[in-house]
């Protein structure tokens, strides 16, 4: 058994120094920074589902060229389809997973800014139509509230575009 002198105290670490406690502080601090950067946003959300919109308009504009037949993007207030010209008239696509129905991203209706939007009295309009040579109607739609929020639009030949609104 060890003794010590009486004059001699034992010498023993009752806490954390403080280099380790701002070494801690610090790893702590580099992780929430990660998972508050990593985290989608609204934001984030709402550009990936206007960018999923503009992937499915490009596979109706590559399937009117392949089915030689005009496919249009309707509208309704809860969400959008694709339809189909046939010789009977318009169909609406069924069995298509990427061309059926979709909720519209963000959950609510875009803004239509061209074509002019329909009346209130329609129940679905069809907002842009994809001709068999690779042409398309122009279309523009605004996602978000009070002009900020991203803008996708379709011009006369065909090209797809989504831009951050301001």
């Amino acid at each position: 058994m060890r003794t010590f002198p009486p004059t001699a105290k034992a010498h023993c670490s009752a806490g954390f120094t403080l280099v380790e406690v701002m070494t801690t502080l610090a790893v702590l601090g580099l992780v929430a920074g990660a998972v508050m950067l990593a985290a989608p946003g609204a934001d984030t959300r709402m550009h990936g589902g206007v960018e999923r919109l503009a992937a499915r308009l490009k596979l109706a504009s590559d399937q009117s060229v392949l089915l030689n037949r005009d496919i249009a993007l309707v509208a309704t207030p809860e969400g959008y389809h694709f339809e189909k010209l046939e010789e009977d008239g318009w169909r609406r696509i069924e069995n298509a997973g990427s061309l059926g129905f979709q909720a519209w991203p963000g959950g609510e209706a875009p803004r239509v800014v061209e074509p002019a939007a329909p009346d209130g009295g329609v129940e679905a309009a069809r907002l842009a139509e994809f001709d068999p040579l690779g042409g398309a109607s122009e279309m523009q739609l605004v996602f978000g509230e009070r002009g900020v929020g991203w803008r996708l639009a379709i011009d006369g030949e065909g090209a797809i575009r989504v831009e951050r609104t301001q």
